[in-house]
């Protein structure tokens, strides 16, 4: 009589076990993939949207910087038409409320050493001259340089009136 021993592959099928196939592995791998990816897009997605939070943070930091700065001019005879200029280390003295040209005056702004393009337009309402104008709308118009300009763009409006009667 002769006794064989069962190889240990073998009692694990009879068990009712066994592993898995090449094919299922493959399959499984596949969806893991297809998750990772997805997961993946996710991240970037949230890094370029985050980015663009942050170059919109400054952006509004720059212009409610100048449009306080431009409340801060008073508005009467002598400074309606002053010419424009933000004050910088080149040209320390303020600029006044004058009307700019229609597209503006373009200037750079560096925070947190970050580019910034700032389009200050200063327009008299009613069509009044400078001198004669009470009313100004004034528009800050900034943008971060290389950026996507639809994530970092901000544009700030206000208006200035002053308590002389004038032509308008």
């Amino acid at each position: 009589m002769k006794i064989s021993h069962p190889s240990p592959g073998r009692a694990a099928a009879r068990g009712g076990q066994r592993g898995f196939t090449l094919a299922e592995t493959a399959i499984a791998m596949l969806i893991m993939m297809v998750a990772s990816v997805s997961v993946v897009s996710l991240f970037t997605y949230a890094i370029k949207y985050n980015a663009g939070a942050k170059d919109r943070e400054l952006s509004m930091a720059v212009a409610q910087k100048r449009v306080e700065w431009l409340r801060s001019i008073p508005f009467d005879t002598t400074t309606r038409a002053v010419a424009y200029h933000y004050p910088d280390t080149a040209n320390p003295a303020a600029g006044g409320l004058a009307a700019t040209p229609v597209n503006g005056v373009t200037e750079t702004a560096t925070v947190a050493g970050r580019n910034y393009t700032v389009v200050t337009t200063i327009k008299n309402d009613g069509g009044a001259a400078d001198a004669a104008s009470t009313t100004k709308t004034i528009t800050v118009k900034v943008t971060p340089v290389g950026a996507d300009t639809a994530l970092g763009q901000v544009i700030l409006v206000t208006r200035r009136a002053t308590q002389i009667k004038g032509a308008n």
